[in-house]
């Protein structure tokens, strides 16, 4: 594979490829990223970021071995595999947010782990996460928190539905309690047996507390037929 590194990157990725002819877009977009996550959370890898971009999700998935078609996943501590084509450029915070916040520790709990990465996402297929928990529960779609917090429940459920609702309640546990005490539940390895702990709730409450809050807005309803056109096609 063909090599190009930047500050804080190593990318590899194939010949005549559009990565290849992006690379260095691609290097800049994701320096940014770095910078604004290890700002974020106050913390540096002491290691380069190893980036590999493959032609397909097929590819991907023969990667991370079960076969699964896949558009991106993150290897502990320093590795990234992600789809980038003509129609899929899975780049950008989500990955590199899981490596980087590893640094500090890797909560057991998945709800928790992709609730930061999409934190940093804010988007889920260009939609903001907040607009989408809106959508779920204006549709009967929505999950509780509390429930997420379960592994098997968290993977039972389609991404398209987790992801985005625990970016939103991450996004305003952050906003309403702070970043301090975020970092400090997030350090914890059972986190999901945690929050009562640090936010003096429980996680029925959280979840209470944050879906009031949710109703609050209102989408509109060019984006909320939008939401239900890119459902629809999953």
């Amino acid at each position: 594979m063909e090599q190009f590194q930047s500050e804080h990157y190593l990318f590899h990725y194939g010949k005549d490829t559009a990565a290849e002819r992006d690379i260095k877009k691609i290097a800049a977009d994701q320096e940014a990223c770095f910078h604004h996550i290890c700002s974020v959370l106050g913390i540096t890898p002491p290691f380069r970021l190893l980036y590999y971009l493959c032609d397909s999700p097929e590819e991907v998935g023969r990667i991370y071995g079960d076969n699964d078609p896949c558009n991106g996943f993150a290897a502990p501590p320093d590795t990234i595999y992600a789809v980038y084509n003509e129609q899929i450029k899975c780049v950008g915070f989500h990955e590199d947010a899981h490596l980087i916040s590893y640094v500090m520790n890797r909560p057991d709990c998945p709800a928790v782990r992709e609730g930061l990465a999409m934190f940093f996402d804010r988007k889920w297929w260009a939609i903001h996460n907040l607009d989408w928990t809106a959508y779920f529960l204006a549709e009967g779609r929505y999950l509780p928190v509390d429930r997420l917090l379960d592994r098997e429940y968290f993977f039972d459920h389609p991404c398209s539905v987790t992801y985005p609702i625990m970016g939103a309640f991450t996004e305003w546990l952050i906003d309403t309690y702070g970043m301090e005490k975020y970092l400090s539940f997030y350090r914890q390895k059972e986190s999901a047996f945690e929050l009562e702990r640090f936010y003096s709730k429980t996680p029925v409450e959280l979840n209470a507390a944050f879906v009031d809050y949710v109703r609050l807005f209102r989408v509109d309803e060019t984006v909320t037929r939008r939401m239900a056109e890119l459902f629809a096609k999953r």
